[in-house]
Formats: structure tokens, sequence, C-alpha cells
């Protein structure tokens, strides 16, 4: 697959730097306004500066497009790709509303694209082996399912940067980190039928929001709890609690370092098993899955209806924390 990287913020140069060695996918052309095209990036890894987005999804010459863009572009750049016949892989969040992802999977839908989607984390090992367990039934019946992934890592920033405008990344850290954490959730429960969030001005000063605190209640009646707080060091956990049993998972990193997570599971007679699960190239495992979807070779673990539902709950917990009421998903 001979594909363009639209976008070079950190990310972006990211996947570029992950994908380097892939025999799945070549990256042979990237755009963004905003980069020189005498940047490093393009030379150190032999990728055509020369085509801006509209030449690039009108080109013979590539097949798919990945999508690095600030969250409010994506729905445009993802119909108009789609609509041209191009493979298309967005990062996360897909949309901020539920209206804007239903326009996206129609397009997709109606010209046959699967959409890539960087929920990575669904390949590390850890979470692939609570996975397996609860498809095996191990834990029983869901009872409850809660987590945390908190970073500091954006409080480098400029603080005019998009990151942490509530305009276009509302919601605190939902949509760079707890947006993992919600599709963790859709993956596991299906679809949400309430949503009630909180979120606070901290450190951060008023309307940007540095923490948040979200209940949620899912068609099955499980229900679920996350907190993203993104002015404290990282903290990450994904606990699942069932009637034969729970399971956390933690981490001591972030995906900067290579250190291991530790999978610890508790069975009905209340013995504890404790190991650690090595950390992978999860980004290059979601892109190569995706290629092969592509390529008809397997099936693409990341479903378009798990996509629209999970950005049903963002736009939920946005719509909650801003009104401060429980909002009841009725699709």
């Amino acid at each position: 697959m001979r594909a363009a990287v639209i976008g070079l913020g950190w990310w972006g140069k990211q996947i570029i730097k992950c994908l380097n060695d892939s025999k799945k996918i070549d990256i042979t052309h990237a755009f963004d306004p905003q980069i020189s095209k005498d940047d490093p990036v393009f030379s150190d890894f032999s990728v055509d500066p020369s085509l801006n987005f509209d030449a690039i999804i009108d080109s013979p010459s590539v097949d798919a497009v990945i999508l690095a863009t600030p969250n409010q572009f994506h729905e445009e750049q993802v119909i108009s790709a789609a609509n041209r016949g191009k493979q298309v892989f967005c990062e996360k969040p897909v949309a901020l509303k539920y209206e804007s992802i239903r326009r996206m999977a129609s397009a997709c839908k109606k010209n046959g694209i699967i959409l890539g989607v960087g929920h990575e984390r669904r390949w590390e090992p850890a979470m692939v082996k609570l996975r397996d367990m609860l498809d095996e039934g191990m834990l029983g019946e869901i009872l409850h399912m809660e987590t945390n992934f908190s970073h500091d890592i954006f409080m480098k920033l400029d603080r005019d940067n998009w990151r942490l405008d509530p305009k276009s990344a509302p919601a605190g850290g939902m949509t760079a980190l707890g947006i993992h954490l919600s599709d963790f959730f859709v993956s596991f429960l299906g679809s949400a039928k309430s949503v009630y969030a909180k979120t606070g001005s901290i450190v951060l000063e008023h309307p940007k929001k540095d923490t948040l605190s979200v209940n949620i209640r899912f068609k099955n009646n499980v229900t679920a709890s996350l907190a993203v707080m993104i002015s404290t060091p990282f903290y990450g956990r994904f606990t699942v609690f069932g009637e034969k049993g729970w399971v956390e998972i933690r981490e001591v990193s972030n995906v900067d370092f290579d250190d291991p997570a530790e999978f610890i599971y508790c069975d009905k007679h209340g013995k504890r098993v404790v190991e650690e699960h090595p950390v992978v190239n999860t980004v290059k495992l979601n892109f190569e899955e995706w290629a092969d979807a592509v390529a008809g070779r397997s099936t693409y673990r990341i479903n378009i209806d798990e996509v629209v539902s999970n950005v049903q709950i963002l736009e939920s917990i946005i719509n909650s924390a801003e009104k401060n009421e429980i909002i009841k998903i009725t699709d």
C-alpha cells in the first residue's frame, strides 16, 4: 500500500517513523501547510513533499491517506478522500459529533473504504489477553469497569496550542487520552445508554480544562467510569470486575518508553497471579492489520459501528460536562 501522511506534528512524524520498516505500507508522500519542505522528516525517510492534500487524493500513485490533522478537519478530509476512492486511516477522535461520524461512515461504506483508526492500544499484549479472557468467559458476568489514563505531556505545550483549546479538544484530556478508554469500553461492552461527566480547571485557567471524570451506563446495564487528568505525571490503569474474578492492568510509563505493563488476575477464590507484558510496536500492528484488511487478507478489529458508538459517547461527555446533567443516548 502506497500511503501519504497528512499532518506533520509530533504524531504525524511518529507514524512515519513507526512505519519506516513496514513491508506492507510505504509512506511515499506527506503534507502539512505549516511544515517546510526542507524539514528533515522528508529527507530522513525518503518522503515526497511536493503534493498538497487535494493533489494527493487525486494522485493515482497514492492508495491511501493517513490523517494526523487537528480534529476539526477530519470530517471534510475523510469524506473527500473516500469519495476519491482512497483508503483512509484517521487519528482519534475521528469526529467530535455523532452526526459528523455518521456522514463519514456513510461515505466510507458507500465507497468501499475500510476506515482505520488510531486506537493502537487495542494491540497492547495485556489488553489482548484481557479481550481473550472476556471472550472465554473467565471473569463470568461483567459487573463494572473503571480506568484512568492521565499524563502531563500536554502541559509542555504553548497555552494557545489547539490540543488545549476547548473548541478543538473539548472535555479536557478526553480527545487525546480518554478516547482510548471509551474505545475499550465500546469494544468490550457495546453501545452506551447514558453518560454523566464533570470537568475542572484546577491548574489551567478557565475555560481550559485539566480534569475529567465520567460515569457511563451501557445498554447491557454494565457501568463504567473513567478519569483523565492532563496536569499530573503519567498514570495508567484499566480494571474489569466480574462475578468470577477481576483483572487490573497497570502501566508505569507512556508509549515513549519501553516499560512493560503489569497484568494482575484475581480468580473467584481470591488467588492473584501477576504477569508482565512487554511493549510492542502497537502503532505498526494497527496500521498493518488495516492494510491487510484493505487487501482482503484479514478482518480489521475496529469496525465502523464501534467508531460511531465511541463518538456518540464522546459527544455525550462533552454535552454532559457543559450542561452538568446526565445525557441519555437514544439512537
